[in-house]
């Protein structure tokens, strides 16, 4: 019969694999990532030099595509402005648990409109080296 104690060292070890197994996995496909990039600089620069934006082989279609992004280098620059031109579509619609945590905390209440929930989860820890 299994006891809590092996419970948790088998949990521990698995976890331990699992972790294992997914950094040699992430090692292997930045390599190949790498790989790819360099590929893709390369149609690119075809591309460029032949003035086409697409190549269709027997293997497949590479073709060029523009995309779009955009993050916030200043918050304080971002948030006044916003606030200045009532530009609030330029946000996500989402809120920061963190926030709402804290104003369930001091207000006792969930903000108006906003679902909250809290659950159960476990987590093990493998134990620390003990120092002599």
């Amino acid at each position: 019969m299994v006891n809590i104690d092996d419970a948790i060292a088998a949990y521990v070890k698995l976890r331990e694999k699992k972790g294992q197994i997914k950094a040699e996995a992430e090692a292997k496909g930045n390599e190949i990532t790498a790989k790819m990039d360099k590929l893709e600089n390369w149609i690119k620069e075809q591309a460029d030099a032949q003035g086409v934006t697409s190549f269709k082989t027997k293997h497949g279609t590479a073709f060029l595509t523009t995309v779009d992004f955009a993050s916030v280098a200043d918050w304080d620059a971002m948030l006044n402005f916003v606030k200045q031109n009532d530009a609030f579509d330029m946000f996500e619609k989402r809120v920061s648990k963190t926030a709402v945590r804290g104003y369930i905390d001091q207000m006792k209440s969930v903000p108006p409109g906003v679902n909250y929930g809290t659950r159960i989860e476990v987590n093990v820890r493998k134990p620390t080296a003990k120092e002599e």
